[in-house]
């Protein structure tokens, strides 16, 4: 446990300086030190655009694990309600609440689209 005690440093959220991790206040600002600093502000809001729709599940995953691949954030509308009551299992579509929809910053969408492609099928287009 030692050891442990000796490897954890302390920060100070103001100035940044490091201190070991027996130091509880920083000796220059006079302010609680911290185990980790604050990460960089938020991004600001940005602009997600749709690139990608369908109501097939197995679709989904592909498109989900295309993503993920290129690190592309995205956002999945609907995702959760093709299953819906079952309907899902039996159609592959939920008619009632429609395809799942997926988002993407503005300035990855070309990139997105390109990507997915390849996954459109005739009854679920792709969104232009």
């Amino acid at each position: 446990m030692e050891a442990l005690k000796r490897t954890i440093e302390m920060f100070c959220p103001q100035c940044g300086d490091e201190f070991p991790w027996h130091v509880m206040v920083c000796p220059k600002c006079d302010v609680d030190t911290v185990d980790r600093l604050p990460g960089p502000d938020p991004a600001p809001d940005v602009r997600l655009v749709p690139v990608f729709a369908t109501g097939d599940a197995g679709v989904i995953a592909v498109a989900r694990s295309l993503l993920d691949g290129e690190e592309i954030d995205f956002f999945v509308r609907g995702d959760g309600l093709q299953d819906l009551f079952g309907l899902g299992r039996i159609t592959g579509f939920s008619f009632a609440m429609g395809a799942a929809e997926f988002w993407v910053r503005e300035d990855d969408a070309d990139r997105a689209r390109e990507l997915l492609a390849g996954l459109a099928t005739p009854d679920h287009e792709q969104n232009k």
